[in-house]
């Protein structure tokens, strides 16, 4: 039997993305629980910096699809909880969402750009 060729590379994409869901369970039960685990946090923040290099490593292209646009509404949300702490539970849960619909999103929403107005599948497409 054949591996494909992208397999360890998915393998690796898939427990980093199981990590930073641990991290986000503990930051948001920190939130409800109004404590404070920096090691959740700490989890979250660098998951999910691996995530976006892994995902940034494709290319620049993943920037200005909405699966990349979506990753600044979630930061911008967070600052948002940073500066205003009495929304965290609201900003925490509209991370959420956005991640879990964009994970699950069809592939002409996460593959969309705003900049072009249209579904972008390769960098040719962003010179367009």
């Amino acid at each position: 039997m054949q591996v494909p060729e992208n397999t360890l590379k998915r393998l690796f994409k898939v427990i980093v993305r199981s990590i930073h869901l641990v991290g986000m369970a503990g930051v948001f039960g920190n939130a409800l629980m109004q404590t404070s685990g920096p090691v959740y946090l700490s989890i979250a923040v660098a998951s999910g910096i691996v995530l976006v290099m892994m995902e940034a490593s494709s290319g620049l292209i993943w920037f200005v699809q909405l699966r990349g646009v979506s990753l600044y509404l979630k930061l911008l949300l967070l600052l948002l909880m940073h500066l205003k702490p009495e929304i965290t539970i609201p900003c925490l849960i509209a991370v959420i969402v956005i991640s879990g619909f964009m994970s699950h999103a069809p592939s002409w929403i996460r593959y969309f750009s705003l900049q072009h107005g249209r579904v972008v599948l390769s960098d040719n497409d962003l010179l367009g």
